[in-house]
């Protein structure tokens, strides 16, 4: 039978089977169609229900419709979902739904109600899955910038506990930052970073050079800003932690504290005694400013105004997971996490944390925007990149012998 009059035999018979409504009679004409065509019977009950299209040639046939559950997602939701997962700096699924409903809020998206819906209804899950070939990995570089400070006070400042589990908002870790391109020599520029390992709240800083001298200044303008009150400090044994001008500002410190001496060390080379403060390096540091070498003073004063709009956004709007247990079953370590929440959260949940500094926190945050801090951000940005290939323009046309000087 020709694939012409095969098909003209599947309109006649298609008609007459979908009009009997015998399954006896059924079954017989399909008896009868396996006879004249030779088809498989499934292939036959498929064509007479669907119309004549499965019936036809391999040639002919058209696409078969693909398999597996359909989208539930529309492609204005994915798009969207896209906007959103830059526009909140390439976070993890469970952080971007968390911050789904605050970035339609302040956003405003001309966006149907129905696409809105959608995206407050997206599960972690699935937006992995949508967003899987949009992310991308960046290798993490590791060059540590840490010199050994002072034995002396090393035998005067005390080694953290490590079975210390602080249990509200005030028990600080601090880390530096080194922003020397892979050279450590001379003078550039050093970021200083302090994270309450309690709520998350970081703070950063940009110094020129670690001497104490700069680091100092910039470790007191953190605790003047910080919303809660500060308990204790622990540090690398970097030497611009490990001096004699930190040393007697944490013993003044201490005359006003409970604790008699509010300042602690890690153990060397142990790089999980200040876990809290080292994993921001790459999301409060990195990510903006990279690993070109900056030795100009003239990026102190630009990057610590781009460190005041990150620090309001990291600590306002990003959330984070803060780790509840953690089991070892075997050679596995199983951890658990609670759900995530921003910083500013964390402290508003912390008792011990006086009204005063909530409502003054509460004051703070209300007129704050994410998407206006972004513009301003980036607006910052561009002017820090523009300085920084000025200057190297700028260097480049140096003779040759100062430039060597310069480096």
């Amino acid at each position: 039978m020709s694939t012409r009059s095969r098909q003209d035999y599947f309109v006649v018979l298609r008609s007459r089977y979908q009009k009997t409504a015998s399954k006896k009679e059924r079954s017989r004409l399909i008896n009868e169609a396996i006879e004249n065509t030779g088809l498989h019977r499934k292939s036959l009950i498929r064509a007479l229900n669907n119309g004549p299209a499965l019936a036809l040639s391999e040639d002919s046939r058209p696409p078969a419709a693909p398999l597996g559950r359909k989208r539930k997602y529309s492609v204005e939701c994915l798009e969207a979902l896209k906007k959103l997962y830059r526009a909140s700096e390439y976070q993890c699924s469970d952080k971007l739904k968390y911050m789904i409903p605050v970035l339609l809020k302040q956003g405003k998206f001309p966006w149907e109600e129905a696409l809105l819906l959608e995206l407050v209804s997206i599960s972690p899950a699935s937006i992995d899955r949508y967003l899987r070939s949009f992310r991308s990995t960046e290798r993490r570089r590791r060059n540590s910038g840490t010199r050994p400070g002072s034995q002396i006070f090393k035998r005067l400042i005390p080694i953290k506990c490590l079975d210390v589990v602080s249990s509200r908002c005030g028990y600080l870790e601090a880390d530096t930052v080194a922003h020397c391109g892979g050279n450590m020599g001379g003078d550039f520029v050093w970021s200083l970073t302090i994270t309450d390992t309690f709520s998350g709240w970081t703070e950063n800083r940009a110094v020129y050079g670690k001497h104490a001298k700069n680091v100092l200044p910039a470790i007191h303008s953190i605790f003047s800003t910080l919303a809660f009150n500060m308990i204790s400090m622990n540090v690398d044994n970097g030497s611009e932690f490990i001096n004699h001008r930190l040393y007697e500002y944490f013993l003044k410190l201490g005359e006003e504290k409970t604790i008699p001496f509010p300042m602690s060390r890690s153990r060397s080379y142990h790089k999980n005694d200040n876990a809290h403060v080292e994993q921001k390096n790459w999301t409060h540091v990195r990510q903006i400013f990279g690993y070109e070498r900056l030795e100009s003073r003239d990026f102190v004063p630009l990057m610590n105004e781009i460190y005041l709009i990150q620090n309001q956004i990291q600590n306002f709007f990003i959330p984070q997971f803060k780790l509840k247990s953690k089991v070892r079953i075997m050679a596995k370590i199983k951890k658990k996490h609670d759900s995530p929440r921003t910083p500013y959260e964390r402290v508003l949940s912390d008792p011990k944390v006086s009204d005063q500094q909530k409502r003054a926190l509460r004051e703070k945050y209300q007129p704050l925007n994410y998407f206006d801090l972004q513009t301003r951000k980036q607006a910052l940005i561009a002017h820090f990149l523009q300085l920084q290939r000025e200057l190297k323009l700028k260097k480049e046309a140096l003779p040759e012998e100062a430039q060597l000087a310069a480096s």
